[in-house]
């Protein structure tokens, strides 16, 4: 079997049987035809060997890649040569007792301090302009006239419902407007690997807003149900999302440039610190492994230490026999 015929019946199977996301078919996809170039899309896969897959690895550190992308690269090839040795594809599967041994250094999550937090979500709703005698979700929707007020309502609604649930911003894109329970103050989250799952609205004004929202997005003529749309009523992506957060961060004037994944990461922290059981953090952000979550527990201790070292009390006790 040919290379390129193997690639394409496995991510068939991902599609088909395993009901991947596209956003995984795609890095899947894109992952095989990056090693199928190299390789050669014709060549036969019993002709794959260890060193093979050496050279590839080899190769995409020559590319400058980082050790995350891949480790992540790799992995996505041993599943593809596993799934052809359980179907029969394949004799010997190349990966077999191949010690890829790639470190990843270790980095802590940046998030976005409270004060910077603040001056975002102000800013975001400066921007939308939508303050009045009013807030009733009816007044600020009849506010939304104009395909440019849309998007600016689109960014603070981003804003605020990716902090307030720490979704990604891939979720974000995908809410349909029926998956909003505003009664109940809850969204149905199309999660990683299909998985579904609840996040909660707990701040009446966010409640508010999506309602809002949700009356406003006609004004562009909707061809879909997403919930977040762009001006031409076309559904919002990931990148659209993106650079409404990044023009935000920037008329707020932060010190450090915000993106979608630092609010993510700033849920978890502040949820933390609040002192949220580290199990509903995991429930929350739709982590698969609680090992996941826990790498946020370093981030509250590093505040922790920090403030230790600011009081330190030594000192203080040292200054005041002193005086």
């Amino acid at each position: 079997m040919l290379l390129s015929q193997a690639s394409e019946s496995y991510l068939n199977w991902c599609k088909y049987s395993r009901n991947l996301s596209p956003l995984t078919l795609d890095a899947y996809e894109i992952d095989l035809e990056q090693f199928s170039s190299m390789i050669g899309f014709k060549s036969d896969i019993h002709e794959i060997v260890k060193d093979s897959i050496l050279d590839y690895q080899t190769f995409l550190f020559e590319k400058k890649l980082s050790a995350s992308s891949v480790k992540r690269k790799m992995a996505s090839l041993r599943a593809f040569f596993k799934w052809l040795e359980r179907e029969e594809h394949l004799k010997a599967n190349p990966f077999q007792k191949l010690q890829l041994d790639i470190k990843i250094p270790k980095s802590l999550p940046k998030n976005v301090p409270k004060e910077e937090l603040w001056k975002l979500c102000r800013k975001a709703k400066e921007q939308a302009n939508v303050s009045g005698p009013s807030s009733t979700a009816t007044c600020i929707a009849s506010r939304i006239d104009s395909s440019k007020k849309l998007n600016r309502l689109t960014a603070w609604l981003s804003v605020e419902l990716m902090f307030i649930t720490g979704i990604r911003v891939s979720e974000l894109v995908n809410i349909r407007v029926h998956h909003l329970s505003l009664f109940n103050k809850k969204i149905k989250i199309q999660g990683k690997g299909s998985r579904e799952r609840f996040v909660f609205i707990p701040d009446e004004e966010v409640c508010n807003l999506i309602g809002a929202y949700s009356i406003a997005r006609k004004i562009a003529s909707p061809e879909c149900d997403n919930l977040l749309i762009n001006s031409r009523g076309k559904p919002a992506s990931t990148q659209f999302i993106r650079k409404l957060v990044k023009n935000t961060s920037d008329l707020a004037v932060l010190s450090n440039k915000v993106t979608p994944h630092m609010l993510r990461h700033s849920t978890a922290c502040e949820l933390l610190d609040a002192g949220v059981d580290i199990r509903y953090v995991q429930r929350l952000l739709g982590h698969s492994s609680i090992s996941t979550t826990e790498i946020y527990t370093h981030v509250t201790d590093k505040v922790l230490q920090d403030k230790i070292a600011q009081a330190n009390i030594l000192e203080r006790v040292k200054k005041s026999m002193h005086n």
